[in-house]
């Protein structure tokens, strides 16, 4: 009897030690990376990859099921992704991007506004900033769009974008241009990678909308591939503007 006793208490003390192995791994699986904790606010980084025509499909992100041609970044905690104080103030850092500041700053704020005349919101700050020093990536309150270098080959931007855990909401984004492609203005040299077209889509991605890939869908802005020389997206198209407006409200 005793020997059952003590089998049974062994199997016990095991138990205990699996489920606290277990519990363990649960809260590190669903911590906030601590660089994240950015003034006081739990913060939530998630990236979301533009791909060149014929490279990998990312995983995750919204759906573009059925055939409406637009998606959302997804719900937090059944809580539709945006912003939910505007207007978005954005920092532009166009070291290293090939062209004139002139002309960077020129193509970003014209992608800006491309945004924001689709909606009765203003949704970005006219008075942008221009600051050479600031890096893409880091939760540091301010929303940049820069150049650098993706580590894997295809991939033209990525924007990496905060979620606010306790509002809910989009907290903060910042965009890199990939410096594997010579960026300019496609419409004076279509080999070129045009800033104004692929700004307008990853500041989409800024306010809450995701990627579409369905080849009905290629003509919109938030389609998910792009190529040298394209100017598609510099210009929204109807189901872009009903994402924007689902998320934001009419004219």
């Amino acid at each position: 009897m005793r020997e059952v006793w003590g089998m049974k208490k062994t199997a016990l003390i095991i138990l205990v030690i699996v489920l606290a192995v277990v519990l363990s791994s649960i809260a590190s699986a669903s911590a906030v990376p601590s660089a994240d904790k950015a003034n006081g606010k739990n913060l939530v980084p998630v990236d979301v990859i533009h791909w060149q025509k014929g490279f990998a499909k990312p995983g995750g992100g919204g759906s573009d099921k059925g055939t409406t041609c637009y998606a959302f970044l997804g719900k937090y905690r059944q809580t539709l992704l945006k912003w939910n104080t505007l207007p978005i103030s954005y920092v532009i850092n166009p070291s290293g991007s090939g062209p004139s500041q002139t002309f960077v700053e020129s193509a970003i704020s014209t992608a800006a506004e491309t945004w924001d005349n689709a909606t009765g919101e203003e949704l970005f700050n006219n008075a942008y900033r221009v600051n050479t020093t600031a890096s893409w990536g880091i939760a540091d309150s301010q929303n940049v769009l820069t150049w650098g270098n993706y580590a894997q080959s295809g991939v033209i931007a990525v924007t990496r974008y905060w979620i606010d855990t306790t509002t809910k909401s989009i907290a903060e984004f910042d965009i890199m241009f990939d410096i594997d492609y010579v960026w300019g203005d496609a419409t004076t040299n279509p080999l070129v990678m045009d800033v104004q077209n692929i700004a307008t889509h990853e500041m989409g991605h800024g306010i809450g909308l995701s990627d579409v890939y369905k080849v009905p869908c290629s003509a919109v802005t938030m389609y998910g591939y792009s190529n040298n020389g394209d100017i598609s997206k510099r210009s929204l198209e109807q189901p872009d503007i009903t994402g924007l407006q689902a998320l934001y409200g009419g004219l």
